[in-house]
């Protein structure tokens, strides 16, 4: 058994930066990101450790397979070192503040995103020394992500990776194994479109095809049985929402057991505890959430991604309510006019958006609405500069944007970030994808239908989670982006209860390019 060595450590500093641009650092923090931790552990073994781990030293973080937002300029200065990963016994949890599983995520001289690195021998050893009373450490399919086994949950908060995936924690009756919800399974004998699709990556463009021909099977096969979503996830599995009054039961013998040879389970609309509002029309009755904790409702002089907007619904013998979100990013199109984009469900009756503390200072009307997909496009006025530069991370640069994602990428299941005035930075691991099923027009036939991509993050676990910070509804419209500064998509809700906690939904970015828009320059 190796002797592991452990470090917290802190993005270090460097000269050679790119230059944020006026304003990019945030006058107020958010509660949320104050409480969090700004420190990454890493685990080494006396072999793959570099000569100098004391306080205050600097190492090069490429050996640990550090995510380059992280650390952008590849190295981390040493805030603390751990002769041992934990201490034994385990502390008391109102001793272990700084208990060194607090951090935000746990690197290895390992990278677990390669299925050919084995979680055994001293990657074992390496991953039972993060959290006291840790007796085994297993992977779910593909390695989704890691399951460690406890003999108690630990005190939170949680990183959210490990060795680059995302892990779950389960104790005795505590906690959770599975990231995914166990499936109801079709008949093992119907297996349909085993050619023509790469289970390992879906663009959003074959995601729609296969849904369009999931569709058709069902709309021929089991006729009456209307399917309202199709998922794909990480694990190469597949589910397929239903309508809440199903017996699957009864259909089970009816439906398929395989699609695109990925095993398909089945759920009702209800099991994914949606907010209520996320099913109705994009002009809903939405009611506002109260603020909590510290948010940054600054009136900047410069508009940016992740900026609090806000806009005023009129109600019929009732005050009007105002609704707080986030700004989004600037668009344009192919004549050059440019757009900011916003969340559909937080523009009022009277179209119109200010900023912050400050309804005497329009910003912009919405003029454009992309269907379904909850992002509506804002006209600024012409006093109103907005740069597509969000403001800094922890590491003090401000992420660079390149382009938004398109329906033919097939980008890898990884680390995504948002930043808004409700969370300030936050981070999430991409593990699936959907396509939402919708009719254009109730009057229309069933096979009129839109196919809107929504992506699935996972931010933690919630189970056993005490303390877990939520995304409140204000962080909607914020953008979500990887770390190529892609924008994958725009956030639209969060999990909080159920199954399916613990996972955010955004709407894709290609849903805005097949409308005929680009990231503005």
């Amino acid at each position: 058994m190796v002797s592991p060595i452990g470090v917290a450590v802190s993005s270090g500093a460097s000269s050679n930066l790119p230059a944020s641009t006026p304003g990019s650092k945030r006058k107020v923090t958010p509660s949320a990101e104050l409480s969090s931790s700004k420190r990454v552990l890493i685990l080494m073994t006396p072999s793959k450790r570099p000569a100098d781990t004391s306080p205050g030293a600097t190492i090069s973080t490429q050996p640990f397979f550090a995510p380059k937002r992280l650390f952008p300029h590849g190295d981390a200065t040493i805030a603390q070192q751990y002769t041992y990963a934990h201490p034994q016994p385990p502390p008391p949890k109102e001793q272990d503040e700084d208990a060194i599983w607090h951090t935000k995520h746990v690197l290895l001289p390992f990278d677990l995103r390669d299925p050919g690195i084995s979680i055994k021998g001293e990657v074992q050893d390496l991953l039972r020394s993060i959290f006291p009373g840790t007796h085994n450490v297993a992977e779910a399919r593909f390695r989704s992500h890691l399951i460690f086994q406890v003999d108690q949950l630990p005190s939170s908060p949680w990183p959210l990776t490990v060795g680059g995936v995302p892990f779950t924690l389960l104790a005795e009756n505590q906690g959770r194994a599975l990231m995914f919800p166990r499936q109801i399974h079709g008949n093992p004998s119907i297996s349909i479109y085993s050619q023509g699709y790469d289970v390992v990556l879906f663009s959003d463009a074959n995601l729609r095809r296969l849904a369009a021909d999931v569709h058709a099977h069902f709309e021929k096969k089991v006729p009456g049985l209307r399917v309202l979503e199709l998922m794909h996830t990480c694990e190469r599995t597949i589910y397929i929402v239903l309508e809440d009054h199903v017996n699957l039961d009864q259909v089970r013998a009816k439906v398929p057991g395989k699609i695109a040879n990925c095993f398909v389970g089945y759920l009702h609309n209800q099991e994914l505890c949606r907010p209520s509002w996320a099913d109705m029309p994009a002009k809903r009755v939405v009611q506002p959430q109260p603020m909590t904790g510290v948010i940054d409702n600054t009136a900047y002089e410069v508009l940016r991604p992740g900026v609090l907007i806000r806009s005023k619904m009129l109600r019929d013998h009732a005050h009007p309510a105002v609704f707080s979100t986030t700004s989004g990013v600037l668009v344009e199109n192919d004549v050059g006019d440019t757009f900011m984009t916003a969340a559909s469900h937080g523009i009022g009756d009277g179209e119109t958006v200010w900023q912050a503390d400050r309804p005497d200072r329009t910003i912009g009307e919405a003029v454009v609405e992309i269907s379904f997909t909850d992002v509506n496009l804002l006209k600024l006025k012409d006093d109103v500069t907005f740069v597509n530069q969000t403001f800094e991370t922890d590491a003090g640069t401000s992420p660079e944007f390149t382009r938004l994602q398109t329906s033919e990428d097939e980008l890898p299941w990884d680390l995504c970030h948002l930043n808004s005035p409700y969370t300030g930075n936050m981070e999430a691991f991409m593990v699936a994808k959907s396509v939402r099923f919708f009719k254009s027009s109730p009057y229309l036939a069933e096979r009129n239908l839109e196919y809107i991509v929504y992506d699935w993050n996972h931010m933690g676990q919630e189970a056993g989670n005490e303390g877990k910070f939520r995304p409140p509804d204000g962080t909607c419209g914020s953008v979500i982006w990887d770390g190529c500064g892609v924008i994958l998509g725009f956030y639209h809700f969060y999990i909080a209860e159920g199954n399916w906690a613990g996972f955010s939904v955004s709407a894709s970015a290609s849903a805005v390019v097949d409308a005929g828009y680009r990231l503005a320059k």
